[in-house]
């Protein structure tokens, strides 16, 4: 059974944080999500970016995907802009900021370390544009964080799996994504 006070709460949460999103972040010309311009930096044409820098306070993060289509089609070039507050909460316009583009098989990388609560969730924003496709707005929650409830993380959360690297210890996730072609919704 759907408690509906609890899908009413995510979905202010999530209301709350595409606010905050649009007035963080501008859409170019083309539709393509601009970095903030505190960063000065686009996507890069790797479908792997590193956010994490030696030293920063947090848990370690890897988050690996794909990008396709509705047909299973890998997405070529997709830009995958990702934003997460730092360890503590706190977002700051000089960190944990990036994007993008997907491989030849559709495939994206990156490294940050896991974000604190904020708006009583860890969460990742993750925005995916591509010419020919819809573009994706989504957030990436884990399993585990004791503030989503039970249907929330059963439903959209991602486990994280520990391994070690070279003697550090990491968080591993997986996160796929789906984009609609173009006019299709």
């Amino acid at each position: 059974m759907v408690d509906f006070r609890r899908v009413s709460t995510l979905t202010t949460i999530i209301a709350i944080i595409a606010m905050l999103w649009f007035v963080t972040f501008s859409l170019t010309a083309e539709g393509q999500v601009a970095p903030p311009p505190e960063t000065g930096a686009g996507p890069t044409n790797r479908p792997s970016v590193n956010l994490r820098r030696p030293g920063d306070p947090g848990q370690p993060l890897d988050i690996d995907g794909w990008v396709h289509s509705t047909n299973g089609k890998p997405i070529v070039g997709a830009i995958v802009t990702v934003w997460h507050a730092d360890a503590t909460g706190t977002y700051r316009e000089d960190r944990y900021r990036g994007s993008l583009r997907t491989g030849k098989d559709g495939k994206y990388h990156f490294s940050t370390v896991l974000p604190g609560q904020t708006y009583s969730v860890k969460h990742i924003h993750i925005v995916v544009t591509h010419a020919e496709y819809e573009p994706v707005e989504t957030q990436i929650l884990f399993k585990g964080d004791p503030h989503l409830d039970e249907a929330t993380a059963r439903e959209f959360a991602i486990p994280l799996e520990e391994g070690t690297i070279k003697g550090k210890t990491l968080l591993f996730g997986r996160f796929d994504i789906v984009m609609r072609p173009a006019g299709s919704s």
